[in-house]
């Protein structure tokens, strides 16, 4: 596969009241590795239209952005390090990192959650920070990193990590780091000649209990990688509700609008009325009604994003002869720029009514 030239931004495009500066190891950056730019065009293709992509971002990053691409290089290579991830503001068109909090190095590993707890670790454990009390880092992170993070990503507080109390033990990263990279070496063993049943049972009790600490790592790694891959949904499904509903409520005034453009000439008793208002498909066979319109209430307006239709229902009074009824009429609307009023009407308008009999 033939990968494009990486695009890396001459400014920052985000405009997040805070977002993420990234740094790449020597030589493991979207321009020196080929299989990591893929990594990320191959996410970029999958985010929805009219969404910042990661490419033209970066070295910037969102909250929302910077966990997707993170959730993918930990399944990607199961550990994967940054050599310096630093929360960033703009000032003016500057981008600032000063006086934020950063970790450094990055470490996705089996043990990355959010990108929020290397985040707090760091302000908790690294010297780079003694200067603030425990009380300035807390404030911090509840009512600035904590706010921007659910804008971006969408999510919930209860779904924001807990700040560790005051004097809780912190595993600093360099630590977590170590630990998961070092193993340990065993001296050799002078063999005796003739064991006795002891040292035999001993072993025997050693070699089993480590197996069933490498079968209870197996599964916690595991249950890990499966928590990962729930979370990286959660996030994707998240995010598609709410371009959903911004989507939804930038439009229901303007299908208002057309629909009662339409909503008169559908009851006017007039086929060629309706020509501005219908598309080419079924909804060309719709036939008007007779009548005269008394009221019109728009009930409700629902998103389609797999064709990206509106689903409309109006209550509308109609007096036909010397007779007034209620009944609900329910059509499809799609966005159209070649239309005489912006939107066609896809489906042909249906009936029933709005009381029961």
């Amino acid at each position: 596969m033939a990968f494009s030239p990486f695009k890396k931004s001459s400014k920052c495009l985000i405009t997040d009241d805070l977002f993420l500066e990234v740094t790449w190891e020597d030589g493991k950056s979207p321009e020196d590795d080929s299989e990591l730019l893929g990594i990320i065009e191959g996410l970029d293709s999958k985010l929805p239209d009219g969404k910042l992509l990661i490419e033209e971002s970066l070295p910037y990053l969102t909250f929302f952005q910077a966990e997707l691409l993170f959730q993918e290089l930990l399944q990607v290579y199961g550990h994967f390090q940054l050599k310096k991830v630093a929360v960033a503001h703009l000032e003016g068109k500057e981008v600032v990192t000063e006086g934020e909090v950063f970790a450094s190095p990055f470490v996705l590993n089996q043990d990355y959650q959010t990108l929020l707890h290397p985040l707090i670790t760091a302000i908790l454990t690294e010297s780079t920070f003694s200067a603030y009390s425990y009380q300035e880092k807390r404030e911090y992170f509840e009512n600035q990193i904590y706010p921007a993070y659910k804008v971006s990503v969408g999510t919930t507080d209860s779904a924001l990590p807990f700040f560790p109390e005051e004097g809780e033990q912190v595993k600093p990263v360099s630590q977590a780091r170590t630990t998961t990279q070092v193993s340990p070496v065993t001296p050799p063993v002078k063999q005796e000649p003739n064991p006795n049943p002891k040292t035999i049972r001993r072993l025997t009790v050693w070699l089993v209990a480590s197996l069933l600490l490498a079968v209870a790592g197996f599964g916690v790694s595991a249950f890990a990688l499966a928590q990962l891959s729930q979370k990286t949904e959660q996030v994707t499904y998240l995010y598609q509700q709410q371009k959903e509903t911004q989507n939804l409520i930038s439009a229901e005034h303007q299908i208002d609008v057309f629909s009662r453009f339409f909503l008169p000439n559908y009851y006017s008793g007039n086929k060629e009325a309706l020509t501005d208002f219908l598309s080419d498909g079924d909804a060309k066979y719709t036939q008007p009604e007779s009548g005269t319109l008394q009221s019109v209430i728009l009930e409700a307006v629902t998103y389609d994003s797999s064709d990206k239709t509106y689903q409309v229902t109006y209550v509308v009074a109609v007096k036909q002869d010397d007779t007034t009824s209620s009944r609900r009429l329910t059509y499809t609307v799609k966005a159209s720029k070649s239309s005489r009023y912006g939107y066609v009407i896809t489906t042909e308008p249906t009936e029933t009514p709005y009381f029961e009999e």
